[in-house]
C-alpha cells in the first residue's frame, strides 16, 4: 500500500496543475484586464474634488498600469507624454477640464509575439464626458498601445490615440 502512496500524490499534483492551467486567465484575459483598469484609474466624478486625492489615487494605479519610461500620444492635441509620472499629472490635470468622464474599450484586437512577452493592441475608446458647464459628449477614438510583460504582469509600454473619426467617415 505504501507504494502506491507516492504514485497517486503524483498524479493528484499533475491533476491539481492541469485545472490550475485550465483555469487562470489567458495572457489577452490578462490584458483585457488591465484596459479595464485603466478605463477605472483615469475616471473622473463629481465625488473626486481635490485634485492631490487625485493625483495620488491616479498615481498608484499608473504604478501598476504603465511602465515607467511608457509613453503616451495624443494625436488630435499632438502632444507626447513620457514616463509615467507625466501621464499621471495629464490625467490628474484632465479633472480641472471635466466635470465627469468615463472611459470603456471596445473592438479590442490583441496580438501576443509568440514568446508570450509582449502585445500590441488596437481598440476604441469610447470617452464619455462633460466639460465644466457643458452638456456630457462621446467620442469614439481609435487606440493603439503596447504592452510589456514585467515580472509576469502586462503593463503599457506606448499608447497612441488617434483622432476622432467624423461621423460620415468610413474608414476609406
Amino acid at each position: 500500500m505504501k507504494r502506491w502512496l507516492p504514485l497517486g500524490l503524483i498524479a493528484l499534483g499533475a491533476v491539481l496543475a492541469a485545472v490550475a492551467l485550465l483555469l487562470s486567465p489567458s495572457d489577452e484575459d490578462r490584458i483585457r484586464d488591465r484596459l479595464a483598469q485603466l478605463a477605472d484609474a483615469v475616471r473622473i466624478d463629481d465625488g473626486e474634488r481635490n485634485p492631490l486625492v487625485r493625483h495620488g489615487r491616479v498615481r498608484k494605479e499608473f504604478a501598476e498600469i504603465f511602465t515607467k519610461e511608457a509613453s503616451a500620444r495624443v494625436v488630435e492635441i499632438s502632444d507626447r507624454l513620457r514616463g509615467r509620472d507625466e501621464l499621471a499629472a495629464a490625467a490628474t490635470q484632465a479633472a480641472v477640464v471635466y466635470q465627469t468622464a468615463d472611459v470603456s474599450f471596445g473592438d479590442t484586437e490583441i496580438q501576443v509575439d509568440p514568446a508570450g512577452m509582449t502585445a500590441e493592441v488596437t481598440a476604441t475608446a469610447t470617452v464619455t464626458g462633460a466639460r465644466h458647464g457643458h452638456p456630457a459628449r462621446r467620442d469614439e477614438l481609435p487606440v493603439a498601445l503596447r504592452l510589456e510583460k514585467v515580472d509576469g504582469d502586462w503593463k503599457i509600454v506606448s499608447a497612441t490615440v488617434h483622432p476622432r473619426r467624423a461621423p460620415d467617415d468610413d474608414g476609406l
